[in-house]
């Protein structure tokens, strides 16, 4: 067990911000959420998951929702409401977990943690963020998704809607997008508060290599990457904490984002950011999250393909998820953004997945066909040798 006091807590979240490829909340919401933890703690007790026992309850909290919608959201007490939901549905729950990571939905658990006086467990179902519940490391070794619970934000006393029981992760995942779209409690932020993917401690810790539950050790890379990008030169300190991890990386380079294509897909954000890079153009398809990157080079265009990771930020050291991205091209127009690509943990890189985000590509790129190292219209060489 250790323990996270304020600063590394907020370390996290920025290296958190840049691993979630454009998704997990935008930065900009950490703050309260932030202020609203250290009123009920001093640290955020957090676990590795070896430390849990097999009889312990452990749950998923997270956000979920629209991120260009979620200025303003402060998350109060809603991720707790759900989460004790669940509770009663499930039995006593010890410990808490993260769906994905990202600047906020690294930081939403640490809430819970700290209201309901319970450890933190350094796991997440990607590594990354991710566009849809079905796109996790729990709903592809086939953990329950319910009892699932979602909780208004924003809204007295945090009213609640509960999925039926049984659903799996795309059922829950269409019941969701309907209730923060349709329900008046919801609609404000389209977004709201959820807690799914209650299991045991054994659970947990199942399966080896690419077949486990849960991928651990997100927190501390967030951390050591949200000190490289606080330093005095964040793209090589980002570039020598990634070596030291033993993750395959690119670097493709430093370019201006010059347009931004957006296109809403149910209750997701979806769009297009164009980046004009020295030789190139680089195109970034999202939904909520990066699905992946087309570099139009005229000699030798390539690709990468979701769930493996497109990690952004300035070139002084700022984290961009999408929203940022969006902010501050409204603000100001073009600026410069460094564009690295990570190899996705092992869990994340089969087929399955990597047919899940072809196909979210497809819904922004009609005439894509391809996928992971198939060719089709849109396909160039697959970037990874």
């Amino acid at each position: 067990m250790r323990k996270l006091d304020r600063e590394a807590v907020e370390k996290i979240a920025k290296g958190a911000c840049f691993l979630g490829s454009g998704g997990g909340g935008p930065l900009s919401i950490t703050p309260t959420i932030i202020d609203n933890i250290f009123k009920h703690t001093d640290a955020i007790e957090v676990v590795d998951m070896h430390e849990v026992p097999d009889d312990a309850g452990v749950a998923i909290a997270a956000g979920m929702g629209s991120p260009q919608h979620s200025a303003g959201i402060t998350f109060d007490t809603a991720p707790s409401a759900a989460f004790d939901a669940v509770a009663k549905q499930y039995g006593k729950l010890n410990y808490v977990a993260a769906v994905e990571v990202g600047a906020a939905n690294s930081v939403i658990p640490m809430l819970v943690s700290a209201q309901n006086n319970i450890p933190l467990v350094d796991a997440n179902g990607a590594g990354r963020a991710v566009p849809t519940l079905p796109s996790t490391t729990y709903a592809q070794v086939g953990v329950p998704a319910t009892p699932a619970v979602l909780s208004a934000v924003g809204v007295e006393g945090n009213p609640i809607e509960t999925c039926p029981d049984g659903y799996d992760a795309e059922q829950v995942e269409d019941w969701a997008g309907k209730v923060l779209t349709t329900n008046p409690n919801f609609t404000k932020y389209n977004a709201g508060a959820v807690a799914l993917w209650a299991f045991s401690g054994k659970k947990l810790n199942e399966g080896k290599g690419a077949d486990v539950t849960a991928i651990g050790g997100s927190l501390r890379l967030a951390e050591n990457l949200g000190e490289a990008l606080n330093s005095l030169t964040p793209i090589d300190s980002v570039t020598e904490v990634l070596t030291a991890s033993g993750k395959k990386y690119s670097y493709l380079g430093t370019g201006k984002v010059v347009a931004i294509k957006e296109e809403s897909v149910g209750a997701l954000d979806g769009g297009i950011v164009e980046v004009e890079m020295a030789n190139s153009i680089i195109e970034l398809p999202y939904l909520n999250e990066f699905l992946g990157a087309f570099n139009w080079d005229a000699e030798k265009p390539t690709y990468i393909l979701g769930p493996d990771m497109i990690c952004c930020m300035t070139p002084d050291g700022e984290p961009l998820s999408n929203p940022s991205i969006s902010s501050k091209f409204e603000a100001s127009g073009s600026f410069e953004m460094a564009i690295f690509t990570i190899q996705a943990d092992a869990p994340m890189r089969k087929p399955a997945m990597f047919d899940m985000f072809a196909g979210h590509i497809k819904s922004l790129y009609p005439a894509f066909t391809g996928g992971f190292e198939k060719p089709g219209k849109l396909t160039m060489e697959w970037a990874w040798t």
